[in-house]
């Protein structure tokens, strides 16, 4: 796969979950009919795309095989990048097509996500590719089981755990191929995320940046849910509007919510960097001196912007930014009857 442009620099693509299970599956189902071991698998994505993926071989014989894929998230920044992923097909005479729970794959516990409770977290794309291979060659009856050993341990590192699913990771991709950084990919857990907590009913939610924002509501705003939501405000707001939350909580470093305070809705650097604009805006609307404006606006850190400002007594202007985030976000929503709260916090308070 040749590399994409993300942010100005070349970085190299990877492939997903979903990907790995099905050229794990057919290396499998090759190695048994034609009685030889495989060693890289040429699969179609759903992205358009025919790539290789390379296979090992761990067992085989008449009427079974495993084979095993070591998941490639290319540049991304992935906690699933490097595991192994084992797929055994085995040949029957039941005439069904079925796919069994091996380690590691993680089991729906919720209604409306990827299937029915009790079913394994494999999307539906990933799925259908999957059902697809073992159909066209089902012959007298074939099965799937598929092994994450490390699963259960990956899993507690990722969205699984909120959304209900419990017992390892999920099959995903509704691409077949990892793209760095991919906004798609990030909006698309957050949207499962908001989407799981509409249908347990909450009808108030969190919204932070990273982890760093999770820890500090888990004290702060301990009776909220809290969603990360990257550099991502604007999609992230208006999903929240769509499912229905009422009371939205947002949650954030002076770094970025200075920006947002602004009505900037893509927080990420590339996009936008406002901050000192933003200090220099409220510093005006405070009545601060333009001393105090050059000031800021020789500082480099948001921080540091924000010590200068707390120096010459202007320390609640974070409360003037809070104040913004809570007029612009109805306006930006067009639905007043949202409650929007904001809170910054520095890395001193």
């Amino acid at each position: 796969m040749k590399d994409v442009i993300v942010d100005g620099k070349h970085m190299r693509p990877g492939y997903t979950t979903g990907s790995c299970v099905v050229a794990a599956a057919a290396a499998a189902i090759r190695a048994i009919d034609e009685d030889r071991a495989q060693h890289r698998i040429a699969i179609d994505v759903p992205a358009g795309m025919r790539i290789e993926i390379p296979v090992k071989e761990v067992a085989r014989d008449g009427t079974s095989a495993t084979y095993l894929v070591i998941k490639d998230a290319g540049d991304d920044p992935d906690v699933t990048d490097g595991i192994e992923i084992l797929c055994t097909i085995r040949r029957d005479h039941t005439g069904d097509v079925r796919i069994r729970k091996g380690t590691g794959v993680g089991t729906l516990t919720k209604p409306g996500l990827f299937g029915a409770v009790g079913e394994l977290a494999i999307n539906p794309v990933p799925k259908g590719e999957i059902l697809r291979l073992l159909e066209d060659n089902r012959k007298d009856g074939i099965s799937l089981q598929i092994d994450i050993p490390r699963g259960e341990e990956v899993a507690k590192k990722t969205f699984n755990p909120k959304l209900g699913i419990t017992g390892g990771l999920s099959i995903l991709g509704t691409t077949g191929i990892v793209r760095p950084m991919s906004k798609d990919a990030y909006i698309a857990t957050v949207d499962m995320e908001l989407r799981a907590l509409s249908e347990e009913d909450a009808r108030a939610v969190l919204l932070t940046p990273g982890n760093y924002g999770v820890q500090y509501a888990a004290t702060h705003f301990p009776d909220l849910p809290a969603v990360q939501v990257s550099n991502y405000f604007g999609d992230a707001l208006v999903l929240a509007r769509d499912y229905g939350f009422r009371a939205i909580q947002i949650l954030g470093h002076v770094g970025k919510l200075s920006k947002l305070s602004l009505g900037i809705w893509n927080t990420h650097s590339a996009v936008s960097d406002c901050r000192m604009e933003a200090f220099v805006y409220y510093l005006a609307k405070m009545g601060a001196n333009a001393r105090l404006f050059a000031a800021v606006e020789a500082e480099t850190t948001a921080d540091g912007a924000y010590a200068i400002c707390r120096k010459a007594g202007n320390g609640d202007i974070l409360q003037h930014m809070e104040a913004g985030i809570e007029a612009r976000v109805p306006r930006f929503l067009q639905d007043d009857a949202i409650a929007v709260s904001a809170k910054i916090y520095t890395m001193e308070a």
